[in-house]
Parts: structure tokens; sequence; C-alpha cells
């Protein structure tokens, strides 16, 4: 595993893990409900698919580029 991991919109410098927490707590499902809120992906969009990956699965942090790998498995 990398040392380095995606774990944060860095455009709204928000974390995944506040994030979920938002999620859970609005019961929000997706990312355009969080992004309609403003909470984050936004800007550049690059955490868009990590948050997807998120909402899926509940984890707050991934290797970089991992979600090109999860349609190739």
């Amino acid at each position: 595993m990398s040392k380095l991991l995606v774990t944060h919109c860095i455009c709204h410098a928000v974390s995944f893990e506040e994030i979920q927490s938002i999620s859970e707590s609005a019961g929000f499902k997706s990312v355009e409900e969080l992004q309609a809120e403003d909470v984050c992906s936004t800007n550049c969009k690059m955490c868009k698919p990590y948050i997807e990956m998120m909402l899926e699965t509940g984890r707050t942090a991934f290797e970089p580029g991992e979600y090109l790998k999860v349609g190739s498995e």
C-alpha cells in the first residue's frame, strides 16, 4: 500500500471522514447531493470518484488511482 493516500477533497479542505459523517447525518446517498449542498467536489472534481467509492464501501482512504482499478478487476 502506498504511504500517500487520497483522504480529502482538496478544494473544500474537507476530509472524507467529515464528508462521510455529513452524508450519514443528512441521508445523502450520492456525490450530486453533496455537491448541491457545496460540501465537496464542486471545483476540480478530482475527488468525485473517491467519494463515490466512499459512499459505496464506507472507506475513507484510497490508493491514488484506485478507482481506475475497480472496473478492471
